[in-house]
């Protein structure tokens, strides 16, 4: 998610974007909301960015530390994860138990503390939207490891990611699964985060595609892309199948696709500056649209135009007074130069400090 460090280009830009699908898609059905429910399927489309961008953020991370170091310092990578994640993450746990959310029960604030919400199938709302960051964890958590042992293997662990999860949602459905299991446990969802991986790794043959790829014709890979959460509603029989199988490999492809072109092109819309600061907000607003963006409450805090109010004014203030302290805090006990500086020793000292400085690693 964001941070105002990350600075590839239109990265904040697409941030914006995702997350204002996931509000609409949760604003639809709110009391007196004018954003009709048909939102609801593009909400989880709205995650899928966010899980291509985490994987391809993460994964550039990981290789020009690599290229750089000939390894991975797993120490210091978890260290800045933990700066970056869990205090805006517990900061809103914690509000909420204390003031919101008075039914959790001992297994929801278990799986929420543990980031395992996406194997909690019966989590109440407050709760519901931790299962990408749960996902996304578990990803922090393997990868970079994956990485660090199979570096030359890399492209082929990520493709086989993105190969494989298909016939695991198939399987899962065959064995009984329901529907929520299958759109949340890990090996099911985790072929979006490979994508992003994926596109990381092929950094160096994208730039000799990127002409043959990137032509006029190009805007139908996004139409179609955008088409996907909607192929389950054209058939139940066959639009279900359909999607779990192909759509949502269609659907990662496109958006990686759409991620490179854009970093690439730096458009002026996803660079503005008032889109950049919704995408640097977006991993708060994210957390903090939920309990004020329910369809399924009555209350006055859940009708628009407040619930829309409040969830961006608890964001904004999440972001300066949680995430930014903190944020401030890893980089002056645990910056990047200084993990570069104890690896490399002296001679690794003027690679430390363009590491430190590199805008696209401040993450």
């Amino acid at each position: 998610m964001a941070h105002e460090g990350s600075r590839i280009p239109s990265l904040d830009g697409l941030r914006a974007l995702s997350i204002t699908l996931v509000v609409l898609g949760h604003l639809g059905g709110t009391r007196y909301s004018p954003v009709p429910l048909f939102f609801e399927d593009y909400a989880n489309f709205g995650v899928r960015v966010f899980f291509v961008i985490s994987g391809y953020l993460i994964s550039t991370i990981l290789i020009k530390e690599h290229t750089r170091t000939g390894t991975i310092i797993l120490r210091g990578f978890y260290i800045r994860r933990f700066f970056r994640i869990f205090p805006a993450a517990y900061a809103f746990l914690i509000a909420t138990l204390l003031f919101g959310e008075h039914t959790l029960r001992g297994i929801d604030i278990f799986t929420a503390f543990t980031y395992l919400v996406n194997y909690n199938l019966s989590r109440p709302w407050a709760i519901g939207h931790l299962w990408s960051l749960s996902v996304e964890e578990q990803f922090y958590l393997l990868w970079p490891l994956t990485l660090l042992l199979f570096f030359r293997k890399g492209r082929t662990l990520a493709l086989a990611g993105i190969v494989l999860a298909p016939f695991m949602r198939a399987g899962f459905k065959m064995a009984g699964f329901s529907s929520d299991a299958i759109g949340n446990y890990f090996p099911c969802v985790a072929d979006s985060i490979a994508t992003g991986c994926l596109l990381a790794l092929l950094q160096p043959e994208m730039g000799v595609w990127a002409a043959r790829l990137y032509r006029p014709g190009f805007v139908l890979v996004p139409l179609l892309a955008l088409s996907v959460p909607l192929w389950p509603h054209l058939s139940h029989r066959i639009g279900v199948p359909a999607y779990q199988l192909l759509g949502i490999t269609v659907m990662n492809v496109g958006i990686a696709l759409c991620l490179d072109i854009a970093i690439r092109r730096r458009y002026a819309l996803l660079n503005h500056p008032a889109l950049v600061w919704v995408g640097v907000l977006s991993y708060s607003l994210y957390l903090w649209q939920q309990p004020f963006l329910n369809r399924n409450v009555t209350t006055w805090y859940s009708a628009f135009p407040v619930n829309l109010i409040l969830a961006v004014g608890c964001a904004t203030l999440s972001f300066y007074c949680v995430e930014r302290p903190f944020l401030r805090m890893r980089e002056r006990y645990f910056p990047v130069k200084a993990t570069e500086t104890r690896r490399q020793g002296l001679r690794g000292n003027s690679s430390a400090q363009e590491v430190a400085h590199d805008p696209s690693l401040a993450l």
